[in-house]
């Protein structure tokens, strides 16, 4: 405990990825920290509003509608009109802060739905629907059938399809590493948990992050595995896209997580508009107008994008692969070993065999951020538009 208070003494408290680069590296090269962390923010916000589309268009359906009700565009531009851009004009977003307990009770839901979907003899297998067809023969139309399978009202590309194809390419692992990093990427608001932490130290702070992405990797893992277990290579970049409108458990978990990505979709819009601001309006008072203005402009843009591009998948790997590779494994190792020859030149941390593997093992870090950057995006973009080549 002492080295560590000896180790921080000297360093200043600081809110942002941002002011770290300030202190460490220098504020005339911060900007690219932030305009990495505005991208990201950027590139999340228009996966969320493609997978919204994609929601309320089967929401659409679940309900009975038609005709452009039921479009994809006209879900995109209605939800970015009439609930994405007034929940981004907020200057604050407390008011909406218990979204983040939706999009909780959305997982766990989502998780049990799948589960129980992927239970051998689910509504979703085909000895099921071989059942349901001869029950319905048997009944002859005096009644209602009590198995239910949803197989013969999915489109033809979500079919369950087990043993057709096989796996391209070892290289196709790089598209999952791009997604995952789009998972785990949260490394920009490291200093505001630290600082919010109660009685803050590097210790409970590593005990959080542990928890943290523990959690999430054991959460992502079990949805990738139940998906793949019902539909096999059938499965599309947003998974619930996969079950019928007929699901009821799958229209739950939808209109759940609807919500949930309606908050996560004005928080983002907060942290891409900080962002930009420091980049470019650095110094300048933010006035309302100058926020509804800003506002408007991403939101257009990434409405105007999510109406064009329909794969959510491309657009959380590239993602993932470019920003999430800068954010997650450059920036902190770049930082960490600017920070270490610091102190250490100054006399606040002691040169030691740990610390010089640690330094190495962080310039591996950056050797393989690059390489994960520029092979997962080059990857991502065969998987979606040239298939034929993997």
């Amino acid at each position: 405990k002492d080295d560590e208070s000896k180790n921080t003494s000297s360093s200043p408290k600081v809110a942002t990825i941002g002011d770290l680069w300030d202190y460490e590296v220098g504020p005339s090269t911060s900007y690219l920290v932030t305009l990495a962390v505005m991208l990201t923010c950027f590139g999340t916000s228009l996966s969320y509003s493609i997978i919204l589309g994609d929601t309320f268009q089967s929401l659409a359906t679940t309900a009975g509608l038609s005709g452009i009700w039921t479009t994809r565009r006209f879900n995109v531009a209605f939800v970015a009109i009439f609930a994405a851009y007034p929940l981004s004009c907020l200057r604050s977003l407390a008011a909406i802060a218990p979204v983040s307990i939706v999009g909780v009770v959305g997982i766990f839901a989502t998780c049990i739905v799948m589960t129980l979907r992927a239970l051998p003899g689910g509504a979703y297998s085909s000895t099921t629907a071989a059942a349901a067809t001869i029950a319905a023969a048997a009944a002859g139309g005096r009644g209602g059938v009590a198995t239910k399978n949803y197989l013969s009202s999915l489109p033809a590309e979500c079919i369950p399809s087990f043993g057709l194809v096989g796996m391209r390419s070892p290289c196709s692992f790089l598209i999952l590493s791009s997604m995952a990093a789009t998972a785990f990427l949260v490394h920009m608001s490291g200093p505001e948990f630290y600082n919010t932490l109660r009685r803050p130290s590097l210790a409970r702070f590593g005990i959080l992050s542990g928890l943290g992405f523990g959690a999430v990797a054991s959460i992502s893992a079990y949805i990738m595995s139940v998906g793949f277990l019902t539909f096999g290579g059938a499965c599309r970049g947003m998974i619930l896209n996969n079950y019928s409108t007929l699901d009821g458990g799958a229209t739950l978990c939808r209109l759940l997580m609807g919500v949930s990505l309606l908050g996560s979709y004005a928080f983002l819009g907060q942290a891409m508009k900080k962002a930009y601001y420091r980049i470019f309006c650095r110094g300048q008072e933010v006035s309302d107008k100058m926020h509804i203005r800003t506002t408007r402009g991403f939101v257009g843009v990434l409405t105007g994008l999510a109406l064009l591009v329909e794969d959510a998948g491309f657009v959380v790997s590239v993602t993932g692969a470019v920003l999430g590779s800068a954010l997650i494994y450059i920036t902190p190792s770049y930082l960490f070993l600017k920070s270490t020859k610091r102190r250490v030149h100054n006399g606040s941390l002691e040169w030691t065999k740990m610390l010089k593997v640690e330094r190495w093992l962080n310039k591996v870090l950056i050797v393989l951020g690059v390489f994960l950057g520029l092979s997962g995006a080059y990857m991502s973009v065969l998987n979606s538009f040239f298939r034929h080549l993997l």
